[in-house]
């Protein structure tokens, strides 16, 4: 009977063990973050650094996606700067919250026979970054969308 009582008692010690484990280094830091963010809404997470143990890699493209959101209708086409495909980079967030509007991005096959054709096309956008054709756009034509360099200009006739 002792035997028996000894190993409920290690198999409860190891399960209360690893509760608290994951409550402190898991699930302590997300409920830190959900605290400290509470009543944004989730466009605006989005854009926030993350948890400690999960930060956010793309809140500068969720920032800068939000505002060509609030500047474009939504049937606008978007050229966008290059995105790595392969490890989708900026590329997957941009679709998700660009979505339905047509993006094209710098690296595309089709990119730049369908920035000659937008230019005949009232809502169509260019959007450049500190890195890729900043000079596109002429100064009095430019919206900043962010305080890191990245702009946009609408495509005129």
């Amino acid at each position: 009977m002792s035997d028996e009582g000894w190993v409920q008692k290690v198999i409860v010690g190891i399960v209360i063990g690893n509760l608290i484990v994951l409550s402190t280094f898991f699930l302590g830091p997300r409920m830190q973050f959900l605290m400290a963010h509470t009543g944004l809404t989730s466009n605006q997470l989005i854009e926030k650094a993350g948890s400690l143990d999960m930060p956010n890699q793309l809140s500068q493209t969720y920032k800068v996606a939000n505002r060509i959101r609030e500047l474009t209708p939504v049937s606008a086409t978007i050229f966008m700067p290059p995105g790595d495909r392969l490890e989708g980079s900026f590329r997957s967030a941009a679709i998700q919250i660009l979505y339905p509007r047509k993006i094209f991005f710098g690296e595309d096959g089709k990119f730049e026979r369908e920035l000659k054709e937008a230019e005949k096309i009232n809502v169509s956008y260019f959007v450049y970054s500190p890195e890729w054709k900043p000079e596109f756009c002429k100064k009095s034509f430019r919206i900043e969308l962010t305080d890191f360099g990245f702009g946009m200009c609408r495509l005129e006739k």
